[in-house]
């Protein structure tokens, strides 16, 4: 008569604290037992020990509680020691959905009210530790209120349940959060706005990590907005949480330090921590071109230290183990921050590593949870899939799916759907698919006056989606052979710098149709019909690739009708030469590329290439100014060289089609 929690079944994967080191296994019932049992086995299925649990099925909570057990496999420095857990887990949670309140959540009727209250009491044992703000009476508030003409902000608590790389459920947490939107003064964006780092530069340091041989490492900054203390300002008041079992009835809170949900938090928190990596004791430098990259030399004659930051969440990495010890403990003596050990899941991003026995590395950075929640968002789980899908549906080109005549209010839900899947969506292709990058493009440019037709494609490209899930990137420090094989000839995976060291070689591809999304020839049985002036433009993308790891790519369509197919490809050549420019920067700063040496760029089309190297207008009068950008970075600031490629060779044909 004991119920269990969702997650535990045959083969679930655990962690079993043993010996004070924590061990990757699975839980298995025995019937003949009847007894629960954990199994540290091989690779190849052979158990390695097991041992039995008989009181499991009555105190596997406690199992959690303590820390003896955690759900999922995770490295072992996600734990801050051995035998306690660095959070409150979210495994035995009855329901599924957090409460909306603190004064719901809290609540003895809750079915989880245990879990939540101690979620709740971790977040203000948090604030109180840091100091962040002084409980006082009505009466002290009023003679404040009097003082000053400033009214108290009222807060609440966030729920949320935290979910690991395969979606399950991990961490309960709570966050409480002031409502900023009250605060009666005026702000400007400029006094608001903090930096974060983008998917791009994340994906340039994997790339950079991997090419050392090296692996990224994550951290994570603990209470980060309560860090910065409050000027004086901006003094704030702040109502408690309604239900909060801490503050008695008629309390307020006085800031000493900032707190989240407050406009100016984000701002005050990134010039707390950027001043600290910049300090004599760490000694880092701040990109000049990507405020959250942070890179320099901490240890003399030792190997460069980079690391990007996004919040309070950052990975870094140097070749050199000495170099990341010392600058785990100088930020360590500066901040509260726990050091994951090897980047598991950051961002939305899961990063599996494989390290050869020859020294390479391998890191494949994917999205299948997530991928998985936007079917069953689309309520497509149980849709036919094939592995021979692709994202578009043959013989249905995006651009032709005719316009619906309907009502607003019809309309609207299509709107709603369209607009929320995309979004979804286009979160994938911004972090690996870009498989998904062109029909994300054409569908978006439809959110607006949508037909049942569009949504019909975009059910399609769920059920591509569950067919290809597990889809990602894959970035290696062994020569990109297939890469490569396409391009026949080998690429410079690394170039020499002016301080005599290499770096991995930065390479674009471009490419663009022209004309309609589908070009070919019609049947004598196709019947006629009318071309919109959107169906006529062109679609340009590019792709750039470091070291032979993919970083960056687009696909868009031309805002103006192309009149060649060398046109387009100027276009398209244009747009890469922008995202060239954009990583020579950033690269430049880090001092990881020679930027007297141009970045070659690859086009399929003879005569963008041809006109591109060459001052000629013949025949190319009516080009906008824009466009001769390209032969600016070509003949005037050496920045890229465009070379001819083979067009069934070239990778951004996939954003064209």
């Amino acid at each position: 008569g004991f119920t269990f929690p969702s997650w535990l079944g045959a083969n679930q994967k655990v962690m079993f604290l043993k010996d004070g080191e924590y061990k990757k296994g699975i839980m298995e019932f025995d019937m003949d037992e009847h007894k629960w049992r954990f199994s540290h086995r091989r690779r190849n299925g052979v158990e390695l020990w097991g041992v039995y649990l008989p009181d499991f099925s009555r105190d596997f909570q406690k199992f959690i509680d303590d820390g003896s057990i955690v759900p999922g496999w995770h490295t072992k420095s996600h734990f801050l020691k051995a035998g306690h857990a660095s959070h409150v887990s979210a495994a035995t949670l009855i329901c599924q959905i957090a409460p909306g309140s603190a004064e719901k959540g809290l609540c003895s009727s809750h079915p989880d009210h245990k879990i939540w209250r101690d979620s709740y009491k971790e977040e203000m044992d948090g604030l109180l530790s840091q100091e962040c703000f002084d409980i006082i009476s009505e009466e002290e508030y009023q003679a404040l209120l009097r003082a000053s003409g400033n009214h108290a902000i009222p807060s609440m608590c966030v729920f949320t349940i935290k979910r690991d790389s395969e979606g399950k459920p991990c961490r309960a947490k709570s966050r409480i959060v002031v409502l900023g939107n009250k605060d009666p003064r005026e702000w400007t964006k400029a006094d608001c706005f903090a930096p974060v780092v983008s998917l791009p530069t994340v994906r340039l340091l994997t790339a950079l990590a991997v090419q050392h041989r090296s692996v990224l490492k994550q951290g994570d900054c603990k209470l980060a907005f309560v860090q910065a203390t409050l000027p004086d300002s901006e003094g704030t008041i702040v109502k408690p949480p309604a239900g909060c079992p801490v503050s008695g009835p008629n309390t307020y809170w006085k800031l000493k330090k900032s707190l989240y949900g407050l406009r100016r938090a984000p701002r005050h928190w990134y010039d707390l921590i950027s001043k600290l990596l910049v300090s004599p004791e760490i000694g880092l430098q701040r990109c000049k071109n990507d405020p959250c990259v942070f890179f320099g030399t901490l240890l003399p004659g030792k190997p460069p230290f980079y690391m990007v930051l996004y919040v309070d969440d950052f990975v870094y990495f140097s070749s050199d183990r000495d170099v990341e010890q010392y600058f785990e403990t100088a930020l360590s003596n500066k901040i509260k921050v726990d050091f994951m050990g090897e980047a598991e899941f950051f961002l939305g991003l899961k990063f599996d590593w494989i390290r050869g026995d020859d020294g390479h590395v391998d890191c494949r950075i994917s999205q299948e949870a997530y991928a998985n929640s936007v079917v069953e968002e689309m309520g497509l789980s149980n849709a036919n899939t094939s592995p021979l899908m692709t994202p578009f549906r043959s013989g249905f080109p995006v651009d032709t799916i005719p316009a619906v005549d309907m009502s607003d209010a019809d309309r609207a839900p299509l709107i709603a759907k369209m607009q929320s899947w995309l979004g979804m969506i286009n979160w994938l292709t911004q972090g690996t698919r870009l498989d998904l990058a062109t029909i994300f493009s054409l569908l978006a440019s439809h959110t607006k006056m949508p037909s049942p037709g569009h949504l019909d494609a975009v059910k399609h490209v769920g059920r591509y989606l569950k067919s290809t899930a597990d889809l990602g990137l894959l970035f290696t420090s062994r020569r990109n052979q297939a890469l490569e094989s396409y391009i026949y000839f080998p690429l410079n995976e690394s170039v020499p710098l002016p301080n005599g060291s290499t770096a991995p070689e930065l390479t674009g591809f471009c490419d663009a149709n022209w004309g309609p999304q589908d070009a070919s020839l019609p049947s004598s049985s196709t019947p006629s019909r009318q071309v919109s002036i959107n169906e006529t433009r062109s679609i340009c993308g590019h792709i750039l690739f470091m070291g032979g790891s993919p970083i960056f790519w687009k696909t868009h369509k031309e805002s103006r009708i192309s009149r060649s197919s060398c046109e387009s490809e100027v276009k398209a050549t244009d747009e890469c030469t922008k995202s060239i420019q954009m990583f020579r920067n950033v690269l430049g700063d880090l001092g990881l590329i020679n930027l007297q040496d141009a970045t070659t760029i690859y086009n399929d089309n003879r005569g963008a290439v041809d006109w591109s190297n060459t001052t000629s207008t013949k025949g190319m009068r009516h080009v906008n100014i824009r466009e001769n950008c390209v032969r600016e970075a070509i003949h005037i600031f050496n920045e890229v060289a465009v070379a001819h490629i083979a067009g069934a060779s070239n990778p951004a044909d996939i954003f064209t089609k």
